[in-house]
C-alpha cells in the first residue's frame, strides 16, 4: 500500500496536483475528527451529518479528479461546495454564529488559490468571499433563523477544537507549498544549468562545442585578437583506426585525446579547447609570441604520439594542425579565420603526418 501511494505521489507532475491531494486528506482527516467532536458537543444530528457529507463529498471529488484528471475542476467543486452547502448549512442550522464555524469560511479563499488557472482561481475567490459575506449579512439581519443557541462550554470547546485544526491545516499545507516551490525551483535551476552545460559542451568528449567556441571567438578573443592563436588539428589517419579498431575504439580514441587537450588548457588566461569536428580539435592558447605558439602547439602533438592504449600497446596516435595568429590584420571576423585555419589544415594532412604547421609556413 505504501509502495503505491509512494508511486502516485511520485508521479505527480505540478504542485496543484500535490496540493490537492494533500488538501483531499487533511480535509477528510479533519472532517472525521470534527464529527467525534460534534458528537462529544451533542449539539445537534444535523452538525454530525454534515461532517459526514464532507467525508463523502471529499471522496467524490477525489475518485473524480483520479478519473478525469481535472484539477482544477476538482478545486473548484469543493469551493462551491463549501460556499454554497456547508457555510450556510452551518450557519442556519448548526448555531455556527455562536461557535467556530466562521473559520470554515476561510476554506474557499484558501482553497481558491491553489487553482493553477488564473481565470477559474480569481472568479472562484471572488465568489467565495461575497458568498461569505452574504452569510454573515443575513445571519446579522434575520438572527430569528438560527435556532440552535449552544452553551458557553460548547462555545469554547468548538473554538479551541476548529482553531487546533485549521491552524495545524493551514501550517501543514502552507509549509508543503513552500517547500514544493523551494525544491521546485532547485530542480528547474539544475535543469537549466544542465541544459545550459549540454548546449556547450561536446556529448562524447565533454569539451566545448562548435557552436561555443564560435561564441568564444566572437566573445572574448575577438576583443584581444593580439594574444591569441588558432591551432586546429586532426587525428592522423583516424578513418583506418574506426575500421581497423571500432566505432567504440575510435570514440575512446578521440576522448583520450580530447583529454590530452583539456590538460594543456588553461582558463584562466582566456584559452578554450574545443571538438571541431569528429576526429578534429580547435585549441584557442594565449600566447607572447609566433614562437610560443609554435612551441606549445608541437608540445602537445609529441604528448599525443607518446599515449598509449590498453586495447593495443603498439598503437600510437600521431597529429597534424595548423596555427594561425588571431592577430591577422587581413581577416576581420572569427568566421573567415576558421576557414583560413581549416584550409590550412586541410592541406597540410593531406601531404603531411605528425607536424604542425604554421601559416606562414
Amino acid at each position: 500500500m505504501v509502495v503505491r501511494i509512494k508511486r502516485f505521489w511520485d508521479n505527480l507532475e505540478t504542485l496543484e496536483q500535490k496540493l490537492f491531494w494533500i488538501i483531499q486528506g487533511i480535509v477528510i482527516i479533519v472532517s472525521i475528527f470534527g464529527t467525534f467532536i460534534t458528537m462529544a458537543e451533542q449539539v445537534n444530528r444535523s452538525a454530525e451529518m454534515l461532517c459526514l457529507a464532507n467525508v463523502v463529498v471529499s471522496v467524490v471529488v477525489a475518485l473524480f479528479v483520479s478519473k478525469t484528471g481535472y484539477y482544477s475542476a476538482g478545486f473548484f467543486i469543493l469551493i462551491i461546495y463549501y460556499s454554497c452547502i456547508y457555510s450556510p448549512v452551518q450557519f442556519f442550522f448548526c448555531g455556527a454564529t455562536d461557535s467556530a464555524g466562521p473559520y470554515y469560511l476561510l476554506v474557499g479563499p484558501f482553497l481558491s488559490s491553489f487553482i493553477d488557472n488564473r481565470r477559474i482561481r480569481f472568479f472562484s475567490a471572488t465568489f467565495t468571499i461575497i458568498s461569505g459575506f452574504l452569510v454573515f449579512a443575513v445571519a446579522w439581519l434575520h438572527p430569528d433563523w438560527i435556532p440552535i443557541k449552544p452553551s458557553w462550554d460548547i462555545i469554547y470547546l468548538d473554538y479551541a477544537s476548529n482553531y487546533v485544526l485549521v491552524a495545524l491545516s493551514l501550517f501543514l499545507i502552507c509549509s508543503f507549498a513552500i517547500n514544493a516551490y523551494v525544491n521546485e525551483r532547485i530542480q528547474r535551476e539544475r535543469l537549466l544549468n544542465k541544459l545550459d552545460y549540454q548546449s556547450k559542451h561536446d556529448s562524447l568528449t565533454e569539451l566545448y562545442n562548435r557552436r561555443h567556441v564560435i561564441q568564444y571567438l566572437e566573445n572574448i578573443v575577438w576583443h584581444s585578437r593580439e594574444k591569441f592563436y588558432m591551432f586546429m588539428f586532426t587525428i592522423d589517419d583516424f578513418k583506418n583506426l574506426n575500421d581497423s579498431y571500432g566505432h567504440v575504439m575510435g570514440d575512446r580514441i578521440v576522448c583520450d585525446v580530447a583529454h590530452a587537450l583539456w590538460k594543456n588548457v588553461n582558463e584562466d588566461v582566456g584559452e578554450c579547447g574545443a571538438r571541431y569536428g569528429e576526429d578534429t580539435f580547435l585549441y584557442i592558447m594565449a600566447v607572447d609570441s609566433d614562437v610560443d605558439a609554435f612551441v606549445r602547439a608541437d608540445e602537445f602533438r609529441e604528448s599525443v604520439s607518446n599515449l598509449t592504449w590498453s586495447f593495443d600497446s603498439r598503437l600510437r596516435i600521431t597529429i597534424s594542425g595548423g596555427l594561425v595568429p588571431c592577430r591577422d590584420e587581413n581577416e576581420f571576423d572569427r568566421e573567415r579565420l576558421l576557414k583560413k585555419v581549416d584550409s590550412l589544415l586541410d592541406s597540410f594532412k593531406t601531404r603531411y603526418k605528425n607536424q604542425v604547421r604554421a601559416m606562414t609556413d
